[in-house]
């Protein structure tokens, strides 16, 4: 079991106080919300325009949440911090499930202080939203680490958040431990960060992470928008890319993690495209690039048609939709839809369980569709770059 000792940052009931008076104000919030959208229950029928106007407040719902843990907990943090979010947050490929990719970063040495700070601001973020904390990833998660903890299994996968009367414990969820330990136990220091970025470039991957940076908070001397965007400028992380054309099909007999792949991948790919010709036509004049930028571009309009992002938009938000209401089922019934869910269920169960929650038919054949109708118009927008002259 790891243990973070928070005595010197809050006592235990004023943490559960605070953690109540933040979960009430954001279920207050969410239920009138849901409930002026029909998210919950009856299945309404699809409209873009409601759908989407629903998903930006309720993106600037969970954002307050996280603004204002931060505030409550950011003074046992180092003074000069980068702290940024990034991901399907801030490419505004959101569902109402999404994981929270926020990353802290300080040139100071990390001390236990600063570990327990970070863990008590993920736990408090993670339990508003009623999620695990391993749905809270920061960018060093993703870098290598030394070898101390490689003996550890599973049954090591436990926390606890200690206050001078009490503690809280919680677990992680399955085959997380390693990078639960990554995120935690990491350096914080920008060289590092930085050197991070650097390997996407030079390895050419995790291309649709690179372009959906939001900065909280920058008090330390770095530029680091200024650095990525020079990373940029002097690495063609498309060189290498080749777009393969995937249609996805349900079986009979469908594992979870096969339903997250589907949704992930496609969305992915779509965003990857805009990507690509965002380095070649260079349309956009700053770094960091939401879907929104995307829709609203006088210049992709007039080089794509407007037809064509339209429809676009449309399956963009349809394929959410659905993702939306797969995902929110499975979460009552205690089911994460996970690439690590390795759960089977028939086409029909799966058909049978949609319908006691939404009152609606085939919603399995209605969600394939709305995939490949995506992967689709992306192919399509492939066709149109192949017959553009760029740089």
């Amino acid at each position: 079991m790891f243990v973070f000792d928070c005595t010197r940052m809050i006592g235990y009931n004023d943490y559960r106080d605070f953690l109540a008076s933040v979960r009430l104000e954001f279920d207050s919030a969410k239920g009138a919300l849901f409930n002026e959208y029909s998210i919950i229950g009856e299945f309404p029928a699809f409209d873009p325009e409601a759908y989407d106007a629903f998903r930006h407040r309720y993106r600037n719902l969970r954002q307050v949440v996280i603004q204002k843990v931060l505030a409550r907990f950011r003074s046992f943090l180092p003074r000069e911090c980068l702290i940024y979010e990034f991901g399907s947050l801030t490419k505004f490929t959101d569902r109402i499930e999404s994981d929270i990719d926020l990353t802290i970063c300080y040139d100071s040495p990390k001390t236990e202080a600063h570990e327990c700070a970070e863990e008590l601001i993920d736990y408090t973020i993670a339990t508003v939203f009623r999620q695990s904390i391993d749905n809270i990833h920061g960018k060093f998660q993703h870098y290598p680490m030394d070898r101390r903890h490689d003996a550890l299994t599973e049954a090591d996968n436990l926390y606890a958040l200690q206050f001078g009367s009490g503690r809280i414990e919680y677990k992680c969820g399955p085959e997380t431990l390693h990078e639960n330990l990554m995120h935690i136990k990491n350096t914080r220091d920008y060289r590092s960060l930085l050197d991070g970025y650097k390997e996407k470039y030079a390895l050419r991957c995790n291309i649709d992470c690179l372009y959906s940076i939001v900065v909280l908070e920058n008090t330390t001397c770095h530029d680091f928008i200024g650095d990525l965007a020079a990373l940029e400028a002097n690495n063609d992380i498309f060189d290498d890319y080749q777009y393969e054309e995937h249609l996805y099909f349900f079986a009979d007999a469908v594992e979870i993690s096969s339903v997250k792949r589907a949704f992930k991948d496609t969305v992915v790919t779509m965003y990857t495209m805009i990507a690509y010709f965002r380095r070649r036509a260079n349309w956009l004049h700053r770094y960091s690039m939401t879907m929104d930028d995307v829709f609203q571009s006088v210049v992709l309009r007039e080089l794509f048609g407007d037809n064509y992002l339209a429809r676009l938009r449309q399956c963009l938000l349809l394929v959410l939709f659905y993702w939306d209401k797969i995902e929110l089922m499975l979460k009552q019934k205690g089911i994460r839809l996970s690439t690590r869910c390795h759960l089977m269920f028939s086409r029909r169960e799966l058909n049978a369980m949609l319908y006691r929650e939404y009152h609606t038919q085939n919603m399995m054949e209605d969600t394939e569709s709305a995939i490949n109708s995506l992967n689709c118009l992306i192919s399509d927008g492939w066709r149109k770059i192949s017959c553009m002259r760029l740089g």
